[in-house]
């Protein structure tokens, strides 16, 4: 059993290895105005949608963390497109959202039953691959997250971490715009660019 989970994970390693090449010649800054126009034109589903698509994580959603809950905001599961599996709520401290919320900074588990910062985590046999950002009220504390994961091993390439840093503003303006965040006095709305951002930061 472990030497044919050896050889999944081997398959996958290339698999992603090879979406790593297939990306590569994509700016982040490319990849975030089409997120911005998705958004604009089609909604937060449609626009995550488009980023899963460029990567092979099954799952891409956005996150509200109310300790000591979870709430998730929208979802996009790549194997069931057409249905909304938005809503969940589940205790905060079983997922890797607390973590990227804890630290106000981006986490990320290619292979969590093999990553060791993971040993007591109650996540780890279950989400096993995880890439998460923060979204950012006005001080900078996080209000939630705009996250991948998937139930088996997965590689999120660089320039695609770079996309979520980039694209997170662009949802928490949305959600502000729309009275979805807590309250409009409380969170940074960024202006709306006229270009796309050029940068991201963690």
């Amino acid at each position: 059993m472990e030497r044919q989970r050896e050889s999944e994970r081997v398959v996958e390693s290339r698999l992603d290895r090879a979406r790593v090449h297939a990306s590569s010649g994509e700016s982040p800054a490319s990849v975030v105005a089409a997120v911005m126009a998705r958004l604009e034109e089609r909604g937060p589903r449609d626009a995550l949608a488009l980023l899963n698509a460029r990567t092979r994580f099954r799952f891409t959603g956005i996150y509200r963390a109310e300790p000591p809950l979870l709430r998730n905001i929208f979802l996009v599961d790549r194997e069931n497109p057409a249905v909304n599996v938005s809503g969940a709520v589940c205790p905060l401290d079983e997922t890797y959202c607390a973590l990227t919320c804890a630290r106000e900074a981006a986490f990320a588990t290619r292979d969590a039953p093999r990553d060791a910062r993971l040993v007591a985590h109650p996540a780890r046999d279950s989400v096993i691959s995880y890439s998460g950002v923060p979204l950012r009220l006005h001080d900078g504390h996080a209000w939630g997250t705009l996250c991948h994961f998937d139930l088996r091993p997965r590689l999120l390439p660089r320039a695609e971490q770079a996309v979520l840093e980039m694209a997170a503003p662009l949802f928490v303006r949305w959600l502000a715009e729309r009275g979805d965040l807590r309250a409009a006095g409380e969170v940074n709305v960024p202006p709306a660019p006229t270009s796309p951002p050029r940068s991201g930061g963690r």
